[in-house]
């Protein structure tokens, strides 16, 4: 893994992944006024942001205790996977940024902008909030676990594809919830927590604490 290499391969992602939602709204909004607000880029609510602290106090919790899941060590550290990539390059000042851009831009901001700024926005206006969070994030949950299969060199156990699936889909419905009922509509709190909580849970693997 290269800074320069992960760097690329983050603003694609971002790109494609805000690519989505910009083309809907333009085609049904005939312009591109009001495009970054509708994502939920505009100030939160004072309790969204507290709401958020303990929302990655608890990730930090839960993250090491899911890996007393049979499976989870052996196929989360897997070569393949980013953790293990990240284990196996160990500690330096690039691997360290490495996992900024990845935490930060590949899969927090890009996640966000996708998943709750857009879809779970258009779910929720369509089946109102319970429905709509849900389906967002068990998608957002399936969609972890088609990739770690996807990914995986070594079979999966049930147990762990499931705590695969479900970790990501109950941090996505709260982060829905953060969002839309504690955050006025704000993806700001949410692209916080994600990020800081992928930034933590990697460096915990790079020092090898997970």
């Amino acid at each position: 893994m290269s800074l320069a290499s992960e760097l690329v391969s983050s603003v694609i992602q971002l790109l494609v992944f805000a690519f989505i939602p910009f083309v809907v709204y333009v085609a049904s909004r005939k312009t591109v006024k009001g495009f970054l607000r509708d994502l939920g880029f505009h100030p939160a609510e004072r309790r969204s942001w507290q709401l958020m602290w303990i929302a990655l106090a608890a990730v930090c919790v839960i993250h090491p205790v899911h890996y007393l899941i049979p499976g989870i060590p052996e196929v989360m550290n897997s070569e393949a996977s980013l953790n293990g990539k990240v284990r196996a390059a160990g500690f330096s000042v690039e691997m360290v940024l490495v996992v900024i851009v990845v935490s930060w831009i590949k899969t927090a901001l890009a996640e966000e902008i996708l998943f709750r700024g857009f879809l779970a926005k258009r779910l929720i206006r369509r089946w109102g909030f319970v429905a709509g969070n849900t389906v967002q994030a068990a998608v957002f949950g399936v969609i972890h676990g088609a990739l770690l299969m996807l990914l995986s060199e070594i079979p999966i156990p049930l147990p762990a594809l499931a705590a695969v699936v479900l970790f990501p889909a109950a941090a996505g419905y709260v982060l829905g919830w953060i969002k839309e009922k504690q955050g006025n509509g704000s993806i700001l709190p949410g692209f916080v927590a994600h990020g800081l909580g992928n930034n933590v849970t990697l460096l915990m693997v790079m020092f090898g604490w997970a």
